[in-house]
């Protein structure tokens, strides 16, 4: 069954602009903006922000870079509602907390949306700039066409 405007899934693109491969979230949020499939929304990844933009929703996917260890480029897809969110998605980040504090809080005040995705792309340089590491905006381009028909 397809998602109505009413319960199309909220996609928050998460991260900084100015810290090269962390704006992956952000870009691809950007780039799906006209899909149609998708509410989106933006945000630096503090945990409030977070909760703010979850609540009311039932699904959210959040999409930002992580460094997990793995390649650069590489597609974690985790799912939200487990009790075992990898340690690298509880880290100190470029934009604060990580999305794992996030989720907690929303789950502590009670805004959990039913369904929440995780897609982390493994990130290589976040260094001041704006330039991509090229798995990075390869990693970009495959998840914008992969959602871009949808959940």
């Amino acid at each position: 069954m397809k998602d109505t405007p009413m319960t199309k899934p909220l996609l928050i693109g998460v991260g900084n602009d100015f810290a090269s491969d962390d704006a992956a979230g952000r870009l691809v949020a950007r780039r799906l903006r006209d899909s149609g499939n998708f509410n989106i929304a933006e945000t630096h990844g503090a945990a409030a922000d977070l909760v703010t933009l979850m609540e009311g929703q039932d699904h959210v996917i959040i999409v930002d870079a992580c460094s997990s260890g793995a390649a650069p480029g590489t597609l974690h897809r985790i799912d939200g509602m487990t009790d075992n969110l990898p340690g690298w998605l509880r880290s100190v980040s470029s934009h604060g907390i990580g999305v794992a504090e996030g989720i907690q809080l929303a789950y502590v005040l009670g805004e959990l949306p039913a369904r929440i995705d995780i897609l982390a792309i493994e990130g290589q340089n976040y260094a001041n700039g704006e330039s991509l590491t090229p798995e990075v905006a390869a990693t970009i381009d495959q998840l914008v066409g992969e959602l871009s028909d949808g959940v």
